[in-house]
């Protein structure tokens, strides 16, 4: 009796850690895929800023032209 309470503990302990690996795996996983996600829309805001500074710019020296007219 005693070794089928201790082998029924022992399954239940080994169930709970597989079953918190699992989720552990599965919340691994969910974050890797918000952190690819996260640093494509990281690169599109970089591609913006990086045109939005181009165009910035350009106006600038339109205006210079301008005015030095």
């Amino acid at each position: 009796m005693k070794n089928q309470l201790l082998s029924s503990q022992n399954y239940q302990n080994d169930d709970f850690r597989k079953r918190h690996q699992a989720e552990l795996q599965r919340r691994f996983v969910d974050l890797q895929f918000k952190r690819s996600e996260l640093e494509k829309q990281l690169k599109r805001v970089n591609e913006v800023l990086f045109s939005l500074g181009r165009e910035m710019e350009q106006h600038l020296t339109y205006d210079h032209l301008i005015s030095d007219s």
